[in-house]
């Protein structure tokens, strides 16, 4: 009987090997591999007005301009969740680690501002400055750099970020029979993107990883005229801009093959 139990117990020991083996060998994080990420990314637009005047066929007066442009100065900001997909392939050689990896990830922004302010040449009148910015997703292409020991890689990551980016503006006020404008554009836009993050081997497949991510992506304007039924004859225009940015935080599970 007593060797009955050593033998049952070297063959358990036998079987633990393998996993042992794994929990104290370095993980080689070279190949190619896909995943899934989850987590919450915001987006933020830095909005900017110019009014026009300076003839006799300008519709805003000397002060109006600076009074649209103070309003339309701001800014607008969300966070919402995130989920996305990544690739890529990396190459180890000793503790270096080297790769590329593309990302498509839900931004889901969709955020406006309001702005009225009381005319200063018409104290008995006001005007309204509406301005709107979307964004619903962006995808980056990435190289990373990093230092991997045991089942641990850490990086650091730059490249390029695309996302769809639409301004809306629109203007209105209250004098005489109300002067109206509008205007919009929606842009594919190609910006820059840098981060960090960990990653840690579960398994000889699998990987937990935690990145964060910052973009720029420039930015888009549109520009309308105001007119007034009221003036007949009488026109402004107005440039609105948005510079818009993003960061993200995310945490995903990554196959290796």
């Amino acid at each position: 009987m007593r060797h009955s139990y050593l033998a049952l117990s070297l063959l358990s020991a036998a079987n633990l090997l393998p996993a042992l083996a794994y929990a104290d060998s370095s993980r080689d994080w070279s190949g190619a591999y896909l995943g899934g990420s989850l987590g919450a990314a915001e987006g933020k637009g830095e909005t900017s007005t110019r009014a026009s005047v300076g003839g006799p066929s300008d519709y805003f007066t000397t002060t109006d301009p600076q009074q649209v442009r103070d309003a339309g100065d701001g800014s607008v900001a969300q966070w919402h969740a995130s989920g996305g997909l990544f690739g890529g392939y990396g190459v180890q050689q000793g503790n270096l680690y080297w790769g590329v990896e593309a990302s498509l990830n839900s931004l889901s922004f969709d955020e406006s501002r309001r702005e009225t302010v009381q005319y200063l040449s018409a104290p008995a009148d006001s005007f309204t400055l509406e301005q709107s910015v979307e964004a619903d997703w962006q995808g980056t292409l990435r190289a990373r750099l990093g230092l991997a020991q045991d089942k641990w890689l850490a990086y650091l990551t730059a490249g390029l970020a695309v996302t769809r980016l639409k301004l809306g503006s629109q203007f209105s006020d209250t004098f005489l029979d109300d002067a109206r404008g509008q205007g919009s554009s929606e842009e594919t836009k190609t910006g820059w993107v840098v981060g960090a993050g960990g990653e840690y081997a579960l398994s000889e497949h699998l990987s937990l990883r935690g990145e964060y991510l910052y973009a720029d992506y420039g930015s888009v304007d549109t520009s309308y005229d105001v007119t007034n039924p009221g003036n007949p004859g009488l026109s402004s225009n107005i440039r609105d801009k948005v510079d818009f940015k993003t960061q993200t935080l995310t945490l995903g599970l990554a196959y290796r093959f």
